[in-house]
């Protein structure tokens, strides 16, 4: 019986195994992207191409899932649409084989064993004459080698029996291309995920594998090694202490990499602008008082300019770079790096350029970006009373353009480009080639903005060519890199009006042209002073631009205290992408004390008031980046304080952006105390879900551990754990203080939903509560405060105290009228929600409305509140958790609910409305869930989707439209179709239905006809 058992097993595994490979063929001959990878235990990303593509991939904003091929625990398999492009430029190629560089890999002859007679050495993998056969494979896996007992039944898989090893990076993980064909991949993902053994060289644990399109040329390892000392790994096997030591010349050899990609991009966009880099130009430069023995050795690249400006008012215009060099140029790029370690200090030649006086500027609103946004034209007469009770009555559905009723004025949707300034909270976004800058950036940003007022976002390329970002950026961070195609948008971002910071970025060059001289400086500190803060020592960016004319005139802090910048003209002249001239006044704020080099820069556009920082020295880097050299990590811990004193201070005087007072930086100074929740309900109801959730729970206590939190309830004997993050006990007998349940219990008219429920004053995000675990229907988490709140695409959700926040999960019968288009439930809610307010008698005067998909609007263009659905078959049976918030009495940081109450009485002092509780607010939003879902289970859509066009804003609004042939056109919102997908009609006539292009600042741009339906 075990005997037939397994073979019906290993046939079911053998025919999974070759439908997959049969997919995997048809689908590479699409032009698609395989992408086989493992997420982390307990983490179900549902197929989301976000997570399915590598944040590596050039396009990766642009994938869509358009088949699944495996799907086993934590592993996934699928097909990605366009094929993903990886641009390799900053990678490094292989050394020659056999090498322990950046893993063991062995040579690429394998020796001969089957007879002693064979002379010649057999190569290791051939790979098909058919070169449309090849493909490259991106591989990615932890730096960590997994430990023998950790995996007992893993065999190790060689890359090297599978392809040619083309090249290397490294960051957070290993990543690795190498070149193959569709037979070699298919047997790699039959020895990996399909039979569950992700462990390749070294014993490294495997994350993924995706076929990859290669742009780009990676800097060869020879020239690379040879300026970096004596490699510490020569042996196969080293123990962990040495293996800390190989990571670290690894990482040693990317910031090498890095840094001639930049050298070679900065030399290619200024030859395309100016000229030739001419070496014979270097002249030898040395401290007024030092010795030439004691000078530091450097390399200069000076750049010559063809010809010599005379115009004092030449404007500068951003220009195509010159096609990228080839990989037989990269000698004379890297030897220049490598100059650092034998040349001595040298100084650019003087060359003219134009000559500007600078003119200070004065302070101007921001101009709106082009991208327009939404105001909504307020009714020419209020709303009359309605019936006491807000009942749909079930009616013939109305045209979606005509759902207007007569009795209830709905808000017209207008475009008007300033109308979205404070419509949702701000976005503090920071674009990096490099993902440890990145996190530096944002770990830094998260330490000094003030809480609860912006949200912070990477910005990926793709992302930034969409251009959707701008309307609610309030800042701009840039680090490292930025290729001339995005540089140009984002120019253009600061021209009309945007604030950016250039954290060692060659975004200044794109910003201020006439910085050409690059001076490099690898892994050096310095000392610079700025304002009050003098003498202080940070690691500079591996160049140092310097302006080329012989006089600057920019302007310094001092030249301002003393009056002498009034009467020079602007700096410079910069054109934005429609051709239009913008005059900038650049100063100099800080300067390094040896040099005299600029340090930090500030640009103003005098038209728009866009403002642009510049930062040649790291001031995103913690000091524990640098705990491997004991040196620098000790100076850069000194001045800890003072860089985040800095930071704040160019993020409040210039930047405009609101941050903490000095008492808040420390990161440990969260402000939050979690505490115990409680379960509240009646007892029976309680002890009925503790009953059914014994299954879940470990050892003998009520202890459930979900991937995210850990939950203990708490008998009125049992020790209760000490709440934090992560862990969060709930008494079962007990009740707060801070919530009335005689408000809240009192005000409930429902049968399941809101019934029970977990009170929780702070907890890290409520949907973490009901998460990956069966509850019973209605079951609902009330959070007074989140620390770790996510919406939509996993986007943040400021959670502030006064935010009515809720989960809930609902069970749906997949055989109901519901359960046929469950992609309804969020527009249902969000109904809810708002006609909780509209279908109210005293506060249906309140301007409250929906904006598709899922966001709550004030007064037609603030954003309020929205929700996010996650939902989870279990047969016949969908799970639906639920969670939304809605700002009730917190005025940041938009405005909110009582806020407008408030506005409300004082315009109208005879006819006061009452404020509204938490605990008042919340239950009737269940009342109106309740209501609304049962009159749907019933079949009563016709009457939801009057209610839903009365609420929301898009009726004949007009969106533009990509169709499938990628061609643009004008179309008019009509309404939604059975599954919430907005339907449009085009000029012709026709009906289309649409759907958003994947970007998460705005979803009424990009919307596209699907092209796989």
């Amino acid at each position: 019986m075990l005997t037939l058992y397994y073979v019906s097993a290993t046939f079911v595994q053998s025919w999974r195994i070759q439908r997959a490979c049969n997919k995997i063929a048809e689908q590479l001959a699409q032009s698609s992207s395989i992408a086989f990878y493992a997420l982390q235990p307990g983490n179900d990303d549902g197929f989301d191409p976000t997570f399915a593509s590598s944040e590596l991939c050039g396009n990766r904003n642009a994938a869509k899932v358009t088949d699944i091929l495996w799907l086993r625990g934590n592993q996934r398999g699928c097909c990605l649409r366009p094929l993903q492009a990886l641009q390799i430029t900053p990678w490094i190629s292989f050394p020659s084989a056999p090498s322990l560089l950046p893993f063991a890999y062995a040579a690429e002859t394998a020796t001969p064993t089957t007879t002693p007679t064979e002379a010649q050495p057999q190569s290791r993998i051939t790979l098909s004459s058919d070169k449309t056969q090849h493909l490259h494979l991106l591989v990615e896996s932890q730096v960590e080698p997994q430990r023998e007992n950790s995996a007992p039944h893993t065999t190790m898989v060689r890359l090297e029996d599978y392809g040619k090893l083309i090249a290397w990076k490294i960051d957070s993980h290993l990543a690795v291309l190498i070149e193959t064909d569709i037979e070699h991949f298919t047997k790699l993902l039959i020895m990996t995920f399909l039979q569950n053994n992700l462990c390749i060289n070294d014993n490294l644990p495997l994350l993924r594998i995706e076929s990859v399109e290669r742009e780009g040329q990676p800097q060869p390892f020879e020239l690379l090694a040879n300026h970096l000392k004596r490699q510490s790994r020569n042996v196969a096997e080293i123990n962990a202490e040495s293996w800390q030591k190989h990571l670290k010349d690894l990482r040693a050899l990317s910031v090498l990499a890095h840094q001639a990609t930049e050298f070679e991009t900065q030399k290619n966009r200024t030859e395309g602008k100016t000229g030739l880099l001419k070496q014979e130009l270097v002249s030898q430069r040395q401290p007024e008082q030092a010795a030439p023995a004691a000078v530091q050795v450097k390399a200069v690249a000076v750049v010559e300019p063809t010809t010599k400006a005379t115009s004092p008012a030449k404007s500068t215009q951003l220009k195509q770079p010159s096609p990228v060099q080839s990989p037989l140029n990269k000698h004379s790029e890297l030897e220049k790096i490598a100059a650092t370690k034998v040349t001595p200090r040298q100084q650019p030649v003087e060359v003219q350029d134009n000559t500007f006086t600078p003119v200070m500027a004065t302070p101007a609103a921001k101009t709106s970006t082009p991208n327009k946004s939404f105001v909504a034209v307020k009714p020419s007469s209020p709303p009359p009373t309605p019936a006491p009770a807000p009942k749909l009555t079930p009616t013939p559905t109305p045209a979606p353009a005509a759902a207007t009723s007569a009795s209830r004025p709905r808000p017209i949707l207008r475009r008007n480009k300033d109308s979205l300034g404070e419509s949702k909270p701000l976005n503090v976004l920071v674009y990096s080639d490099s993902a440890s800058a990145r996190e530096s950036a944002i770990a830094t940003l998260r330490q000094l903005l003030e809480r609860d007022v912006y949200t912070i976002y990477a910005l990926t390329p793709q992302q930034a060519a969409q251009k959707f970002w701008m309307e609610q950026t309030a800042l701009l961070v840039v680090c490292g890199s930025v290729a001339t195609t995005v540089g140009q948008i984002l120019v253009d971002y600061f021209l009309h009006g945007g604030k950016v910071l250039s954290l060692c970025s060659d975004i200044l060059h794109f910003i201020l042209p006439n910085y050409r001289t690059a001076e490099v400086r690898e892994h050096e500190l310095v000392q610079f002073s700025y304002d009050k803060w003098q003498r202080v020592k940070m690691m500079h960016h591996i160049f140092c631009y310097q302006p080329s004319p012989v006089k600057k005139n920019f302007s310094t802090d001092s030249e301002e205290s003393t009056g002498q910048s009034h009467s020079r003209k602007p700096s410079m002249e910069l054109k934005d992408l429609a051709g239009q001239t913008h005059k900038l006044d650049v100063k100099v704020l800080g300067t390094e004390e040896i040099w005299n080099t600029p340090s930090l820069m500030l640009a103003n556009s005098l038209q728009s008031g866009g403002k642009a920082v510049f930062s040649q020295v790291h001031l995103e880097t913690n000091p524990s980046e640098f705990e491997f050299d004991e040196e620098k990590f000790t100076v850069l811990k000194q001045n800890e304080s003072t860089r985040l004193e800095i930071f704040t201070d160019l993020l409040r005087k210039y930047l405009g952006v609101q941050v903490r007072d000095s008492a808040s930086a420390d990161p440990t100074a969260t402000g939050v105390v979690f505490k115990q929740a409680y379960f509240l309900g009646r007892h029976e109801s309680k002890f009925e879900l503790l009953e059914k959730l014994r299954l879940r729970c470990t050892g003998t206590e009520h202890v459930i551990v979900t991937p995210k939190l850990t939950m203990k309830f708490c008998g009125q004997d049992d020790k209760t754990p000490v709440a934090n993050t992560n862990v969060l006990p709930i008494l079962i007998h007990s009740c707060p203080d801070d919530f009335s349940t005689v408000d809240y219990f009192d005000n409930l008219k429902t049968e399941h939903i809101g019934r029970l429920v977990i009170y929780a004053p702070v907890v890290s995000s409520s949907m973490h509560v009901i998460n990956d675990l069966e509850l019973v229907h209605g079951i609902a988490v009330l959070p007074l405060q989140q620390t770790a709140g996510v919406g939509r695409s996993c986007n943040q959700w400021l959670s502030p105290l006064g935010c009515a926040m809720f989960s809930t999960q609902l069970h749906i019968a997949t055989d109901t009228a519901l359960g046929s288009r469950l992609p309804l439930i969020q527009h249902i809610i969000g109904a809810a929600i708002v006609n909780t307010l509209r279908g109210h008698p005293l506060y249906r005067v309140l301007d409250i409305a929906l904006k598709w998909p899922n966001d709550i609007i004030a007064n037609g263009n603030y954003k309020i509140g929205g929700l996010v659905v996650n939902t989870t078959l279990l047969g016949s049976l969908a799970i639906v958790n639920i969670g939304s918030g809605i700002n009730l009495s917190n005025s940041k940081p938009t405005v909110c609910i009582n806020g407008m109450i408030n506005e409300y009485n004082v315009r109208m002092p005879d006819s006061k409305l009452p404020l509204l509780k938490y605990e008042q607010f919340i239950a009737l939003v269940f009342n109106e869930i309740e209501r609304i879902l049962a009159d749907v289970q019933n079949g009563n859509f016709e009457t939801f989707y009057a209610l839903y066009y009365e609420l929301w804003l898009h009726s004949e609004q007009n969106v533009k439209i990509c169709l499938q042939n990628d061609q643009e056109k004008d179309a008019s919102i009509v309404g939604i179709d059975d599954y919430g997908f907005l339907k449009v009609k085009l000029a012709n006539g026709k009906i289309e239905t649409v759907q958003p292009d994947g970007n998460s600042f705005d979803m009424l741009k990009g919307l596209i006809v699907p092209k796989y339906n």
